[in-house]
């Protein structure tokens, strides 16, 4: 994962939020933060590398930018694996 800021001073939050179904199953919090209000100034980047996180049906990461003009850009590579039922 890759975040930049490209406008104004910015505090960036990133959510990984589970699928009601596998907080269910599993007995777990809704959420977990992966990055909590980190401020940013114009041009400043976030890189994460080798970390993994592995996903459920349903779940989704969120970004969430605030300030006077935020734009921050995420960029995040993904791995898809199906297992067949057979």
């Amino acid at each position: 994962m890759h975040i930049v800021n490209d406008g104004g001073t910015v505090s960036v939050s990133i959510d990984f939020n589970r699928h009601s179904d596998t907080q269910t199953k599993l007995g777990v919090d809704a959420h977990a933060h992966i990055l909590g209000g980190k401020n940013m100034n114009t041009g400043d980047y976030i890189q994460f590398t080798g970390a993994e996180i592995i996903m459920e049906p349903g779940d989704s990461i969120a970004c969430t930018a605030d300030g006077s003009t935020p734009h921050v850009d995420v960029l995040a590579t993904i791995e898809e694996f199906f297992i067949s039922p057979n």
